[in-house]
């Protein structure tokens, strides 16, 4: 029966997402041309579902069996061991003056510290490191923004042109990193899980540094994201104090840029606006961690969740061109009031917290942000640069040596402003590091 109704309400979608999208949510078929023979009831996608298997939203399996059918994980394995290896080519398209590069399959953690695989590839530059000290690890938060296997950087880094990466990622190489670019989603594609992204994030550090051909085995490390990746770098400096304890002695830097501190806030901020597909993207990423949320989905909320299931970032960026506020998708006109919802928000949410007092950074953080108070223009459309701002006054309260710094632009052209100073800010410290010298403190200033 129930498979009956999805089959029709799939005819009610057309061939592309956002037609699906208009057919979901607009119920009066006084406009709309005739529903071809056997089609569900278009007023009938607003109704409750009467199961939910979380299993049903999940992504297709990737089209390379080594990320699709990863070794048998055991929960005793420590985290960041390496299962399996293999070297990897990134085309010229994606970067350039690229040296050895691997992949390696680490053991990790989901959001509920439950054993997954997750790929991480390594980037050795050909340029030697200019600066004192090994060459340096960064860990590359891409910006996935997608929701499927083939978004993630092990595969899209290797094999497509990946929007979400150049320029960045050949400055990155030019200065001559150690790069490790993690499929900080993980196995379900869980865009916005903060939780699941740092853990992720720190297993693949652990991998490259144990991996003796990389050759990083003495390396100071440091993270950088934005936007997506942002979501990332916050997530792995919320849990590192207590997940990767002893990273503490060669973690030096967490820069975390253009992120949301609170998902409850960027539904708010995106929500019915050019931003809309990504938050959608987002808010089917996050429900994979917290799979509770499904039952908040009603008919159409299922058609959506099924047919987003493998999008990536160019697609979930232009379908914010269909701007339905997300309530049409749920049983309920406030998602936010949910206790399911709220469990989440504040599970996934950046700074201090009563529940978890030791998740606190104990590296210097860099929040950078567009902002209008420091350059001309409009700052951040989604995420206003003074929730960044609060969070490092929340953050120094606590003693965390917290800095900002203020970029140009706005949400999408600050992806290109910030990593010149951000990355300088890195080196900085990595400089210090190899120097034997404190980091200043960010939180004069």
């Amino acid at each position: 029966m129930a498979g009956g109704w999805r089959r029709a309400a799939r005819t009610t979608v057309t061939t592309t997402i956002c037609a699906a999208l208009v057919t979901a949510v607009v119920p009066s078929a006084a406009a709309q041309p005739a529903a071809p023979a056997g089609s569900a009831d278009p007023a009938t996608l607003s109704e409750p579902l009467e199961t939910v298997d979380p299993a049903e939203y999940l992504p297709s399996p990737s089209p390379d069996p080594w990320y699709s059918d990863p070794p048998e994980l055991d929960g005793s394995t420590p985290d960041g061991t390496i299962l399996d290896s293999r070297p990897a080519t990134i085309p010229w398209f994606n970067a350039l003056r690229t040296g050895p590069t691997w992949q390696l399959l680490v053991q990790s953690r989901d959001s509920e510290g439950r054993p997954v695989a997750v790929p991480s590839t390594v980037i050795i530059p050909e340029r030697e490191w200019p600066g004192p000290g090994p060459r340096p690890i960064l860990s590359f938060a891409a910006a996935i923004d997608g929701l499927g296997n083939t978004c993630q950087p092990s595969w899209a880094l290797t094999q497509k042109v990946s929007v979400e990466v150049p320029p960045v990622l050949q400055e990155l190489i030019d200065r001559g990193y150690g790069i490790v670019a993690t499929d900080h989603h993980g196995p379900r594609g869980a865009y916005g899980a903060s939780r699941m992204h740092g853990h992720a994030l720190l297993d693949g550090i652990r991998a490259a540094r144990s991996f003796e051909p990389a050759g990083l085995q003495d390396s100071p490390a440091a993270l950088f994201g934005y936007s997506g990746g942002g979501i990332a770098t916050g997530g792995a400096a919320q849990v590192q104090n207590t997940y990767a304890p002893e990273m503490s002695e060669y973690l030096v830097a967490n820069a975390i840029g253009g992120a949301p501190v609170d998902l409850g806030e960027a539904y708010r901020n995106m929500d019915g606006t050019v931003g809309a597909g990504l938050l959608r993207a987002a808010i089917f990423g996050v429900a994979r961690e917290y799979p509770d949320l499904y039952g908040l989905l009603n008919r159409a909320g299922d058609v959506a969740a099924r047919e987003l299931r493998d999008t990536c970032a160019e697609f979930n960026t232009a379908s914010g061109a269909v701007l339905p506020p997300f309530n049409l998708f749920t049983t309920t006109p406030d998602p936010l009031s949910d206790p399911r919802v709220q469990h989440m928000v504040t599970d996934t949410r950046l700074g201090p917290r009563d529940d978890r007092p030791e998740e606190l950074p104990d590296h210097p953080v860099l929040l950078f942000h567009a902002d209008p108070a420091h350059f001309p223009g409009t700052g951040d459309q989604f995420f206003p640069a003074e929730t960044a701002k609060q969070l490092r006054t929340d953050w120094c309260e606590e003693g965390v040596n917290a800095d900002y710094l203020g970029v140009p632009g706005e949400h999408v052209s600050a992806m290109f402003s910030a990593p010149g100073p951000v990355l300088d800010w890195i080196d900085h410290r990595f400089a210090l590091h190899a120097a034997g010298e404190p980091a200043p403190d960010g939180c004069v200033a």
